[in-house]
């Protein structure tokens, strides 16, 4: 049996995900039940989520923390008694409901994969993401549609429209395509390459620099490579000493974020780093990966690129994905 079956499923499912969040009432739900300062919690790839979450909040004025869930008794007391949305795939992830202990909401959503879940049961108000089960360790359709509806609410609760179902049908409709297509071919290409180095760095900006924390969770998962994910100016600030010829640089990029992606990206080319774009836009040349999706909902497409690339990566390393060493769905208490 091909290695990472379950993953790869998984990816190439996430279309239908996003489809089925954009017929659903799960973004405006979550933004008629958002009011005051917010606090987002989630672990791994949920916390995340959160961070993005949080930078789509505070774009349109509202102010939005992203807390991990095991830092939150450290935390609480500058977080306590306001609106929490929980985030957790499967809902039932211990570090996430001790951190609503300590945080003690004013009101709790929860924004789960699991909607029968303890941290459904202890919600006053639960979004389902509908994605489905994942039967692969390393989470994606549950992310990218916990992604998809953080994103959908806060354009809500700001009043705008700019992501509506109609845009999140039409990236999904263009992912799916792209999956199909031989545009996957130069993502096959890279992994060969990028399974020959020994560190990968992801360098994002804005939306872009949780996603790159979130690709570099991926690699390790799935492919155990050391990976790392970093805001790309700080990365600047003596990250950039670690880059040499065993590297892998991988800028994730738009049109706002080519000036403070495209430096360090194009600094790394002295080092013999291999180098390429997740993204819509190139600098000098590098081999851009990935679909060409609206920037509305262009995270997305970042999102299955980059797991499309950990996944074939996996491969070329003889790694089966789908049951990471040393790793459980859940973390729960024992």
């Amino acid at each position: 049996m091909e290695l990472g079956v379950h993953f790869e499923r998984e990816i190439r499912e996430q279309p239908k995900t996003w489809e089925r969040i954009a017929h659903s009432d799960a973004a405006s739900r979550l933004s008629g039940a958002l009011e005051g300062e917010i606090v987002l919690v989630g672990s791994g790839s949920s916390l995340f989520a959160a961070q993005l979450g949080a930078i789509a909040l505070r774009r349109r004025g509202i102010t939005a923390h992203a807390v991990a869930a095991t830092e939150a008794l450290g935390d609480a007391k500058a977080y306590q008694r306001r609106v929490v949305v929980a985030i957790s795939q499967s809902g039932n992830s211990s570090d996430v409901l001790l951190a609503l202990d300590a945080l003690q909401p004013s009101r709790t959503i929860a924004l789960t994969n699991t909607a029968d879940s303890p941290l459904a049961v202890r919600a006053d108000v639960t979004i389902d993401v509908g994605a489905g089960p994942e039967e692969a360790i390393p989470a994606t359709k549950s992310v990218s549609g916990t992604i998809a509806i953080l994103l959908s609410a806060a354009s809500l609760v700001a009043g705008k429209h700019t992501r509506d179902a109609e845009v999140l049908v039409a990236t999904a409709h263009t992912t799916r395509g792209w999956l199909d297509s031989s545009g996957v071919d130069p993502v096959v290409r890279a992994s060969v390459a990028i399974a020959a180095r020994h560190d990968v760095m992801v360098l994002g900006t804005d939306y872009g620099a949780p996603i790159a924390r979130e690709a570099a969770l991926k690699f390790k998962e799935a492919t155990y490579l050391h990976a790392e994910g970093f805001e790309a100016g700080e990365f600047r600030h003596g990250s950039a000493a670690m880059i040499d010829a065993s590297s892998v640089v991988l800028g994730i990029m738009d049109r706002d974020a080519l000036e403070i992606v495209g430096r360090p990206l194009r600094e790394a080319r002295k080092s013999g780093a291999l180098r390429y774009v997740i993204g819509t836009t190139t600098v000098d040349g590098v081999t851009a990966l990935g679909p060409q999706v609206d920037e509305a909902y262009n995270t997305l497409g970042w999102l299955v690129t980059l797991q499309l690339l950990a996944l074939y990566v996996a491969r070329a390393r003889g790694i089966n994905s789908d049951n990471p060493r040393g790793l459980t769905k859940a973390i729960v208490s024992e």
